[in-house]
């Protein structure tokens, strides 16, 4: 009979090297949702621009994007700049 050994640490490692993919892929995608408010965004008042950020980032993502990043993604597009998203993962 053979003998299976696990080995948890290289489990771990895979299974965050996944989720880290899985991560960027959806970065990449609301950076691009994001940036394509860009050309309706541009010289908008702030609120208007908040609200069109809210709406795109809830498209993709269960919560909220937090006061402090969605105040500065609108002031970036409301500049006629474009966004970052990155994913910080732990």
């Amino acid at each position: 009979m053979a003998k299976f050994r696990f080995d948890k640490r290289k489990l771990e490692r895979v299974v965050k090297q996944a989720a880290q993919a899985k991560g960027d892929e959806l970065t990449a995608q609301l950076t691009t949702d994001l940036n394509a408010l860009n050309p309706a965004c541009t010289g908008r008042p702030m609120q208007e621009v908040k609200t069109k950020v809210q709406q795109t980032w809830r498209r993709r993502m269960p919560n909220d994007l937090p006061e402090p990043k969605l105040t500065e993604f609108a002031e970036k597009l409301a500049a006629g700049g474009t966004v970052r998203v990155t994913a910080v993962m732990k």
